[in-house]
């Protein structure tokens, strides 16, 4: 069966052959780019050659890129959302268009890798009333063999690519596109729709009820945002595609779940030794520990540490909500070993992209110093919520958790919510800021009335 790493590899080499040079993967922290905190799609560190600016390695380019998208870390727990993951990506600047990208990526699909053609649907942006109905797309898609009933349109907030999304909410110099996405159906017997939240509307392609998984999106990335709020067409008409490596090997499976591929099962096996229970019981709790556990592995390995702020709370908060969803699974404290060893299999997953002597020793102590940090205060904390009467899950109590047992706000809100009760965020911050701004005035008092007056004591 097609490995991970397997299916990577014929990405690349399948682009290369048609005059594609391959591109490392970036780093997950952007680098001279302090609009985002990490490294989210493959055309992120592309754009200033997608704007015009002209790549050392010309036209056509390919990679595996590495991304983090912390948006998505409230969807993670299905069975295809996660936090990391690998974007396979190529991109035209200015060189091929519609015609070969569509053709390529659909050769790419049904005969490299061998998906059945009648699994696959297709859509396309309907128009809006600055760019057309995508009616060249469909022609090509029909040459292809795609029939009619597996051609479908969306409009911008599925159909539309930007950093920034749909075009209205795009800034000046914004560069993006219309797009054509391929997914692919596991099909109507696995009932997943029914057994979904969405049971009472209509299963479609773009359903969240997990039926259709998005596996590729070709964008078309030929516009820019101006200053009066229309879209003028770049000098240069770009192709930016870019497809799940995780996602593309569960179609290739032809299981929906990707956390079944080998690029995730290896850690769930060692989720359901060290907590002694069944995936199958428990797949939602599992999920979210072994993606939040194997973007902390690459993190650190990138150099990151824990802290209060910016790329480090991110990490901080992964590390610890593995920690929760581990201690509830096991009913108590979970050996840190534990973690430490999900972490080297990560490692084992990804040879390439690890120094595996070197990163094994750093990953381990920084998850070990984190792990044994909150350790001493996770069992404390959860006591102290087990104690909370349904009146007391409110914000200013989610804030004592936070500043006496290290419990981040969306930690809490998700324990609370175990427990019927949803946070407000911005009491929670209120409750925060009247904190902070207690102890400064309190800080202050001390210096001028307290230390000043005592300096020789202290």
């Amino acid at each position: 069966m097609l490995s991970g790493r397997q299916l990577r590899q014929k990405y690349l080499d399948f682009f290369a052959s048609r005059g594609h040079k391959v591109i490392p993967s970036t780093s997950l922290v952007p680098q001279n780019d302090p609009t985002t905190l990490f490294t989210s799609s493959g055309m992120q560190p592309l754009i200033p050659y997608l704007l015009g600016q002209r790549h050392p390695l010309g036209t056509r380019l390919v990679d595996s890129q590495k991304s983090f998208r912390s948006q998505d870390i409230e969807e993670v727990g299905d069975n295809r959302h996660t936090t990391f993951f690998e974007m396979l990506g190529n991109w035209s600047l200015g060189d091929y268009f519609k015609k070969e990208q569509l053709a390529w990526i659909w050769e790419f699909f049904t005969t490299e890798v061998g998906l059945p053609k009648d699994k696959l649907h297709v859509t396309l942006f309907e128009g809006n009333d600055q760019v057309g109905r995508d009616e060249e797309s469909a022609r090509i898609w029909q040459k292809l063999g795609v029939p009619d009933d597996h051609i479908h349109y969306y409009d911008a907030k599925k159909n539309w690519w930007s950093r920034s999304g749909v075009p209205d909410q795009m800034p000046a110099g914004e560069p993006g596109g219309p797009d054509s996405e391929i997914f692919f159906d596991f099909g109507a017997d696995l009932k997943l729709h029914e057994n979904s939240q969405w049971k009472n509307e209509e299963c479609h392609v773009n359903c969240d009820c997990g039926r259709f998984l998005e596996i590729g999106n070709s964008v078309f990335m030929q516009y820019q945002k101006q200053a009066d709020g229309s879209l003028k067409e770049l000098s240069q008409k770009n192709v930016d595609f870019g497809g799940g490596l995780e996602r593309i090997l569960a179609a290739v499976h032809n299981d929906p779940d990707i956390f079944k591929t080998d690029l995730f099962l290896p850690i769930i096996n060692e989720i359901e030794n060290f907590t002694e229970k069944e995936y199958a019981d428990h797949a939602t709790e599992m999920r979210i520990i072994a993606d939040h556990l194997k973007a902390a592995t690459f993190m650190i390995a990138e150099g990151l540490e824990p802290s209060n702020k910016l790329q480090g709370y991110v990490l901080r908060r992964l590390l610890r909500r593995s920690a929760v969803k581990t201690h509830l699974l096991r009913g108590g404290l979970t050996p840190i070993p534990a973690f430490e060893g999900i972490c080297h299999t990560v490692i084992s997953i990804y040879p390439d992209y690890f120094d595996i002597t070197a990163d094994r020793d750093k990953i381990s102590r920084v998850v070990v110093n984190e792990m044994v940090k909150f350790g001493r205060s996770l069992d404390r904390g959860l006591k102290e919520l087990g104690k909370y009467t349904p009146d007391q899950l409110n914000e200013l109590n989610a804030f004592n958790l936070y500043q006496t047992y290290g419990f981040p706000y969306e930690i809490t809100d998700e324990l609370f919510m175990a427990k019927g009760k949803k946070l407000d965020k911005e009491k929670f911050e209120h409750v925060q800021k009247v904190h902070q701004k207690l102890s400064q005035t309190a800080s202050a008092g001390m210096f001028k009335g307290g230390l000043a007056d005592h300096s020789e004591t202290v």
